[in-house]
Order: C-alpha cells, then structure tokens, then sequence
C-alpha cells in the first residue's frame, strides 16, 4: 500500500463507526416501539351499595336469610411511640361498641334492629329467631329490666322522654287496621307479604327525635314492639315479652304505650307484623349478671 491509499483508509474508517453507530441506535429505537404498550385503560369506578339487612317494606325473613349487620368496633389508639410529647393522648374506647349507650349497667343499641338510623325496623321475626339474629353480631338479646332502665334513663321516668305521656311524640298515633292472622301464619308467602304491607306503619328509626331516653336510646316506645327475656312475673310466663307497645298504641287498656309495658301473650316462636328487637351487650370487663338471674317461672 502506498503513502496515498494509507492515508484515504484512516480518513474512511471513521465514516464507517459513524454509520455502524446510526444503525445500532436506529435497531434499538424501533425494537422499542415494536413492544407491545402497557393498558392504561381506566377501569369504572364500582358504585358501592349501602349494606343493609334484608329488610323492605315488608319485614325480615328467618333468621337463617337475615342479613348480618356487623358490629362497628373503635378503632384502637395509636401506640405511645407516634405521640409526641406536645400532642394529648387519644381518648380510651368507652365501655359499648359503636352504635351502642350505655344505659345504666349495660350497652343497648341505639335504634331497634338493624340499628341503622333511617331504616325500618325488623318485624316477623320470633323471640328465638332474635335471639340467634343479636348473637351473630356478638351482642344478646336484652332482657326485661335492662329493657326497662334503658328506655326510662336513671330516674325511672315512665315515657322516654318524661313523666307525663306525649302522644305522636314516638311513633305510637297510627290507625287500627284488623289484621288477617291466617294469611300472617303462611308467612314468608307472598300473600303473607301483602298482607303486612297493609298493616305496616313503621317509621324509620331515629325519625321522631323527640322519642328518646335520658340516655340517647330512640324509638323505644311506639314504632314496632321488642322481644326482650322476661325477668319479672306476668299472668302468661313464656320465657320471652314484647316490650313498648308498637304504633297502634298497646293492646291492653289503657292502652298507653309506656316502659314497663310488656306483651306476655305470645310464646317464644310467634312471629308478628308489629314486633321486633334490639340487642345488649355487657359493657368491657364487665360481670354479665343477668346470667345470673334464671327466668321467673
């Protein structure tokens, strides 16, 4: 090779890496658009229903299709390493759940079955059937006398809300409408359903806010009658009373609906358009009496 054609290769040779660099930059660049892109598609947003016991215009079914209304439970305080020392501790959890009082020595709902402000409370439901329905939420059913001290506050006033009675202050001013008790006995039918569609004049809990106990519990009298485990003696002692009347005042005379009022007519299976429940629970820590004390017999 000649001095010339020596000195043309050196001066080709970096034309040629150029070139080789382009051709590799370009391969990578369309290898990477040939990659298939990651979806970016949104997805719906789901809408969230409000859970609620299978409870409409006509009452609950049987225990076993009731749906659970699981007990809210405080959320527990932070740990004492994120509190600086300039921020106050969190409050304890009281004594009750959420959605519970506490009336005198025990937690009662707030409102009757489901204890859900705004809806309707449960009927058709026998004693035994809320018995199961309390337990499933980790409550019991109350029985007479928690019943009695929770709807008349510390002093015992014969009314929620005082000593004289109020009528339409509760839900205790609606109209008789005779009930056809053959056609409630072929309950869940749907005949049975109609019917107490007709008879039905419940309120949604909480809708009276006049109706309630020294202690914030509502709708105790009037509304639907509650099942509760009988401690005091009657002319009938089945094991279970219904307690507060219901919205066409109370069966016996004279008829006014007050808190130690008590149905003790019905055995514990009976199911009625105007009868439901609401459920106890013993405080934290704390003994449960009423264990203690068996039904009278």
């Amino acid at each position: 090779m000649n001095r010339t054609s020596h000195k043309a290769s050196r001066e080709l040779q970096p034309r040629r890496y150029k070139h080789l660099r382009g051709s590799i930059l370009l391969l990578g660049l369309l290898g990477c658009s040939s990659a298939p892109s990651p979806n970016l598609t949104a997805l719906p947003a789901k809408s969230v229903a409000h859970a609620s016991p299978t409870v409409t215009l006509e009452p609950a079914p049987p225990t076993s299709s009731l749906e659970q209304v699981p007990s809210r439970v405080p959320e527990s305080p932070p740990p004492a390493s994120s509190t600086s020392a300039s921020t106050p501790a969190p409050p304890l959890p009281g004594p009750c759940p959420a959605g519970m009082v506490l009336a005198g020595p025990v937690c009662i709902d707030r409102f009757e079955a489901p204890n859900q402000e705004g809806e309707k409370p449960i009927v058709m439901a026998s004693a035994l059937e809320a018995e199961t329905w309390c337990r499933e939420q980790g409550k019991r059913l109350c029985t007479e006398d928690e019943w009695i001290r929770a709807c008349g506050g510390p002093k015992g006033q014969l009314f929620p809300y005082g000593t004289s009675y109020k009528e339409g202050v509760c839900n205790d001013n609606g109209t008789w409408r005779n009930p056809s008790w053959g056609k409630l006995a072929k309950w869940p039918s749907a005949e049975a359903k109609a019917e107490v569609e007709r008879l039905d004049q419940r309120t949604p809990s909480g809708t009276r806010p006049g109706c309630v106990s020294p202690e914030g519990v509502m709708d105790t009298t009037g509304n639907v009658a509650e099942w509760v485990r009988r401690t005091r003696t009657h002319e009938k002692n089945h094991e279970h009373v219904a307690m507060g009347c219901f919205w066409g005042k109370c069966f016996r005379p004279p008829h006014t609906p007050t808190c130690d009022y008590a149905n003790y007519n019905h055995p514990s299976g009976w199911r009625s358009y105007e009868i439901g429940f609401r459920c106890c629970k013993d405080p934290e820590n704390e003994v449960k009496t009423y264990e203690k004390i068996p039904p009278i017999r």
